[in-house]
């Protein structure tokens, strides 16, 4: 289930492995990056914080993804009758056995995901990419856009993302018809 609806946070695969039952706000609909996931020979499996000050931020969840949340997390209720006072013992990617999925789950998820369906080069990466270019594609402001990918600054997101920016053009000889119109 989280392999199909982290991307919709735009978060990055290990802030994605690192979430928690307790990182989510059903109240204010909201999900608190405070965690990444790793992988590393030496160490195995660790936490560390996120990537950057600003990869700790709060992302607004749609209500979509509150109602499967909703519904993955009265699964873990079926395991645990005390599953509501342990929030902070869960993270949101397990395996069937509702333990923490490998950090390299998703990708590999991705890579069956391509083989079947005849698609080249899907990532979790890719996948963020994606929906960073939605929103704006949907004009929403480059700095909330910025925040919400955790970038540490906005000309980071309009570096990469310019072009998925719709032309401003039509509405700049708009603004100086109206502009001219009230001379």
């Amino acid at each position: 289930m989280f392999s199909s609806t982290g991307p919709k946070f735009i978060l990055r695969n290990a802030e994605l492995h690192g979430l928690r039952w307790s990182d989510i706000d059903f109240e204010k609909k909201l999900v608190h990056i405070k965690r990444n996931r790793l992988y590393s020979k030496r160490l195995g499996t660790y936490e560390k914080c996120p990537k950057t000050k600003t990869s700790e931020r709060d992302i607004p969840l749609s209500n979509g993804l509150i109602a499967d949340l909703k519904v993955y997390m009265d699964w873990f209720r079926l395991a645990d009758d005390n599953f509501d006072n342990k929030l902070d013992n869960y993270y949101l990617a397990v395996n069937i056995m509702r333990e923490p999925e490998s950090v390299h789950h998703i990708g590999t998820w991705l890579k069956k995901f391509e083989e079947r369906n005849g698609f080249k080069a899907v990532t979790c990466h890719g996948l963020r990419h994606t929906y960073c270019s939605m929103l704006l594609s949907k004009n929403v402001p480059i700095q909330t856009v910025s925040k919400y990918m955790g970038h540490s600054d906005s000309s980071i997101t309009l570096q990469v993302y310019s072009h998925f920016i719709p032309d401003t053009q039509e509405k700049v000889v708009n603004a100086i018809n109206l502009i001219e119109s009230e001379e």
